[in-house]
């Protein structure tokens, strides 16, 4: 699978060192949350204890605003929950993904033997058994559907007896968008968010589903005792609990985003979405545009099911971002 944020196919085409590169391939935080790595490293010999555990998702219940009636459980990264996702299904064998999105959500339902499919626009009425999966606020264009709106899809495939699956994964940048503070009235509806996006630590690998017991139940069994690491819970729970510094992180992301925006502006590239951690942009030779960044040591997102389509991960701070520029002056008028 090819993700951003793997330096290692860029260094061994074009070379260089790992820092030298200007790595904006991620959709992920460049300023990572400042743990207490003293109290990480000493919890590297020990197994996860129960309590390390409850603080973690107590510090999750808070930071995610899951109400008291929801169920949470933990997980290495959202990409494990995300092959878990099929048990939820049942004999329900059939799936809807709201694209295009982050392809591994219709590869993890089609090698369950689920029959998935990926639509352009949501759907008017649901068969019976239908999962709906949807991105919110979607991988890669950003595009973000209204809580009220998904409330409504899960009203709906709760009379044909279906499953709602929302993906939150980059919510932690735009929180109101989110419908967990209405999950206790929707019994038929998962939510899964991502630590390490927000948080700036991916490979730390913990993630969080949220839901009523009768489906958490069955991913907690999936993914049996210790699943997460103890280093893991000890710094999502100290992350998590520190709220002051998410407001400040969201309120800094929002400004180097419309400095982004600036730039492609000027550049004129067309933006066609994003979040405060990436954008989207749409050019006709973005392929020519990523290998010509790519030479100069600035690593980009392109696609493969969409040749026009380049993502931009956000710039950690002025020197970066104006190196990117003057790349971007140098390539695109040469």
């Amino acid at each position: 699978m090819m993700h951003g944020g793997d330096l290692s196919a860029a260094m061994n085409r074009y070379g260089g060192t790992r820092e030298g590169w200007l790595d904006l391939s991620a959709g992920i935080n460049h300023v990572s949350y400042p743990f207490d790595r003293e109290r990480a490293l000493d919890s590297i010999g020990a197994l996860p204890t129960q309590g390390d555990l409850v603080e973690c998702l107590a510090a999750a219940r808070v930071a995610y605003n899951v109400p008291d009636e929801v169920s949470i459980v933990a997980s290495p990264g959202t990409q494990s929950l995300i092959q878990s996702m099929p048990v939820l299904l049942g004999t329900n064998q059939s799936c809807l993904i709201l694209g295009p999105t982050y392809s591994e959500h219709q590869r993890a339902m089609a090698r369950a033997g689920v029959d998935v499919a990926m639509i352009n626009e949501l759907p008017k009425e649901f068969f019976p058994g239908d999962c709906l999966l949807v991105c919110n606020p979607n991988n890669p264009d950003g595009r973000t559907l209204d809580a009220e709106l998904l409330v409504d899809l899960a009203s709906k495939l709760h009379r044909q007896r279906g499953l709602l699956i929302v993906d939150e994964a980059f919510a932690d940048v735009n929180p109101e968008l989110s419908v967990m503070p209405h999950l206790a009235e929707m019994p038929n509806c998962v939510i899964l968010r991502s630590f390490g996006k927000f948080f700036g630590l991916s490979g730390i690998r913990l993630g969080f589903l949220m839901g009523h017991e009768v489906q958490i139940s069955k991913i907690r069994d999936m993914l049996g005792p210790w699943a997460v690491s103890t280093p893991a819970l000890r710094v999502g729970t100290q992350a998590l609990g520190d709220l002051e510094w998410q407001k400040d992180q969201r309120e800094k992301l929002r400004a180097q985003a419309e400095l982004m925006d600036k730039i492609l502006d000027k550049r004129g590239l067309y933006i066609a979405g994003g979040t405060s951690l990436f954008r989207l942009v749409i050019k006709e030779d973005a392929k020519e545009l990523h290998r010509k960044l790519a030479e100069m040591h600035i690593w980009t997102r392109i696609f493969d099911y969409r040749s026009d389509y380049i993502r931009f991960g956000i710039p950690i701070d002025q020197k970066s971002m104006t190196r990117f520029d003057e790349a971007l002056g140098r390539v695109m008028y040469r």
